[in-house]
């Protein structure tokens, strides 16, 4: 997608690719609407407490108003954006309580999903090959300096744990905070300087779910460590 933001800038796609926001099609379009505001808010392109109108959407993705308006509430709903009377639409605040909260309940879900994961791993190890394919490309991103798809990566490594664990209720409960978890990790990634340590630390979280151990602990150390 082309932002222009005092210049031409790229937004990742929610997909790990990049094009035109005009390319995107098919019945879900406000939703990756709303994945690609969330990536304008991960990437600093939009602060907590400003505002976001349907005009400067519409300029920045190049679609139409009805799925941005579609995409503005849903993120109200999710506590992503907050809708105030004449004052529109504006980012929600995403200083240390959130954070620290959002964290809490990531640590929670992710805990009960790797101990699922940890399991299915042992029965079926061609399993991990999906992680490790993420890394492959988290390894690309590092060395393009590319902390967008390091994002996008990072979300997809841990859904990826998730879906493994087999818990449905979790997994849905997590795709409804991984919003929440791709604007903290993206917002505190933008004053790391090395792509390498969030590789190695999947890298490490990953050796725990191949070869055993305590991994609630891996889940908490990995997640207070990068956010």
């Amino acid at each position: 997608m082309a932002v222009r933001n005092g210049g031409t800038q790229n937004v990742q796609t929610p997909e790990g690719g990049w094009g035109p926001a005009a390319s995107m099609r098919g019945e879900r379009l406000s939703e990756r609407v709303a994945d690609a505001i969330v990536n304008l808010i991960a990437q600093g392109h939009y602060q907590p407490g400003e505002r976001i109108t349907e005009d400067d959407v519409a300029s920045r993705l190049a679609v139409s108003r009805v799925p941005i308006r579609e995409a503005i509430t849903t993120l109200e709903a999710q506590g992503i954006l907050v809708l105030s009377l004449n004052r529109g639409a504006r980012v929600a605040a995403f200083g240390e309580s959130e954070r620290r909260q959002v964290k809490e309940a990531r640590i929670a879900l992710e805990s009960i999903a790797a101990r699922g994961a940890a399991s299915a791993y042992r029965l079926r190890p061609e399993l991990l090959e999906r992680l490790d394919e993420v890394i492959f490309r988290m390894e690309l991103a590092a060395r393009r300096d590319d902390w967008a798809a390091m994002r996008d990566c990072d979300v997809q490594f841990h859904r990826a744990l998730c879906e493994a664990s087999g818990n449905t209720i979790i997994l849905k409960l997590w795709e409804a905070l991984s919003r929440h978890i791709a604007i903290i990790f993206g917002r505190e990634i933008l004053t790391e300087r090395d792509c390498g340590v969030v590789v190695d630390e999947h890298r490490r979280l990953l050796q725990v779910l191949r070869e055993g151990g305590d991994v609630e602990a891996a889940i908490h150390a990995h997640i207070m460590r990068l956010g």
